[in-house]
């Protein structure tokens, strides 16, 4: 396993970091000398990766009041924020928007963008104050579309607009703003959606084969991913980051995405 000192006396938060994703962020900014506070709800998970370099903060990621509050117990704690990581999210499964509410659109948009925005608000007063920078974690899906999936691409590709949003207008304080947009990553969620049809090899070796390296990733090259982002890109902002083995280049089968 890669460490090092890259991110040493700096602070991240991750939203969602308890798994998935996440996890990969949390465990390589960790591993490269950072703390990291973890916001999420998944107290169990929190209570197991939670040591002197990661900071678990229980935060319903759902209410500003307590993504304020998180953000506040952050800087109580470390004095600064270098690093907002926006991940906490979710993807409702292959569904059409005929058999997808209105109402189940609007809890997905308040998860999967309003809370990135509700986050980068609260931060932002801090991270100017350090030259810091934001990773959004958005989706191939939001950066070209994936078929039976309307509401989850309208919340990524939201996510994607603000970035570039919050580039342009945070530059002046020397914070940059980019997202990673990931195509399949062996998450839990991934796993789930994979194992629902029964047969979970088969669906696993089709969605690899979307890919130019014929595999799907995981979430620990996520997170070198935001590591390079946040520490390395000095002149990067504004930009997509597409972690996804060339997915979206070339001509290829087009069929059910579970991505």
């Amino acid at each position: 396993m890669a460490s090092g000192d890259r991110f040493k006396d700096k602070v991240a938060i991750v939203t969602g970091g308890c798994c998935g994703i996440g996890r990969g962020c949390v465990d390589v900014f960790a591993d490269h000398g950072g703390k990291v506070a973890v916001l999420d709800v998944n107290d169990e998970e929190g209570a197991k990766i939670a040591n002197e370099n990661v900071f678990f903060i229980h935060c319903d990621m759902n209410s500003e009041d307590e993504i304020k509050k998180a953000i506040e117990k952050v800087v109580e704690r470390y004095k600064k924020i270098d690093c907002l990581v926006n991940n906490a999210g979710t993807h409702p499964g292959n569904k059409s928007i005929d058999e997808l509410s209105v109402d189940s659109f609007r809890d997905l948009l308040n998860l999967n963008l309003v809370s990135y925005f509700a986050a980068c608000k609260y931060a932002l007063p801090y991270l100017r104050k350090t030259s810091g920078s934001i990773v959004n974690i958005t989706s191939i899906s939001g950066h070209s579309g994936t078929a039976n999936s309307p509401s989850y691409c309208a919340t990524k590709g939201g996510g994607i607009s603000l970035t570039k949003a919050l580039a342009i207008d945070e530059a002046k304080y020397g914070v940059r703003v980019n997202a990673i947009s990931p195509s399949a990553v062996n998450t839990p969620l991934y796993r789930k959606h994979i194992s629902s049809g029964g047969e979970a090899e088969k669906t696993n070796e089709i969605v690899a084969s979307y890919t130019l390296l014929n595999r799907v990733s995981e979430p620990r090259e996520m997170g070198m991913a935001c590591l390079f982002l946040a520490v390395d890109a000095t002149y990067t902002t504004g930009a997509e980051l597409m972690c996804t083995a060339g997915s979206e280049i070339g001509y290829g089968v087009k069929g059910m995405s579970f991505v």
